[in-house]
């Protein structure tokens, strides 16, 4: 009976921190003007895009790119490269005008590997 009893504890706690992180991402992501935001394999990354992000962090190695496009139709690419031991992320448009270059926290990342864990224990 206690064995039971753990087990459903066990897997309330997980569906809590599962909901938690869907909620908690909803919140940070929701940009009400994105329409359509993409994965983008590196090798369709316009030229453009990658010399911006090149000249941006020069000697970094671009790892992952995001194509977002917003309502007006205006297209902007979240590129995330290495550098260093460190992960960047450089934001473009379509023109090939940086609008942001920053260090990335990975906290996109952590809670990706949350989810990933979450499902892997609903999947037991």
């Amino acid at each position: 009976m206690t064995k039971l009893l753990c087990a459903m504890l066990m897997a309330m706690c997980v569906c809590s921190i599962a909901v938690f992180a869907e909620e908690k991402e909803g919140k940070e992501k929701a940009d009400p003007n994105v329409v359509k935001d993409e994965k983008i394999a590196l090798a369709d990354l316009p030229k453009v895009i990658v010399d911006a992000v090149n000249a941006a962090r020069p000697g970094g190695t671009i790892v992952e790119a995001d194509k977002e496009t917003k309502k007006d139709g205006s297209v902007t690419y979240e590129v995330d490269t290495k550098l260093g031991g460190k992960k960047y992320e450089v934001i473009v448009d379509a023109s090939g005008k940086v609008l942001s270059n920053k260090e990335d926290n990975d906290e996109d990342d952590k809670e990706d590997e949350k989810k990933k864990d979450v499902k892997k224990e609903e999947a037991k």
